[in-house]
């Protein structure tokens, strides 16, 4: 549990980085869709803390959500390094 916040918040600090670094105006929609990956991995992580009241119900949600944020963070990272390479 502490090594997926600490991935999470990892995720998170990946925009401010890059905004601290002055390559966020290059690729800004890339690193929106990082940092939109990490509120999806910590949707998918209140799903699976509710998980105790409805297993069901937590289980697929913090399944679809994790899906989903590993497939914004894949497009996301390969996006911002193909326009970083290119500018």
């Amino acid at each position: 549990m502490a090594l997926d916040v600490l991935a999470i918040a990892t995720i998170l600090l990946a925009p401010v980085f890059a905004e601290f670094a002055k390559i966020r105006a290059k690729a800004a929609r890339a690193f929106s869709m990082i940092a939109a990956s990490g509120v999806l991995f910590l949707l998918a992580m209140g799903f699976s803390i509710f998980g105790d009241v409805a297993s069901a119900v937590a289980v697929y949600g913090a399944l679809l959500f994790d899906i989903i944020g590993f497939i914004f963070l894949l497009v996301g990272a390969v996006w911002a390094a193909l326009t970083l390479m290119q500018k």
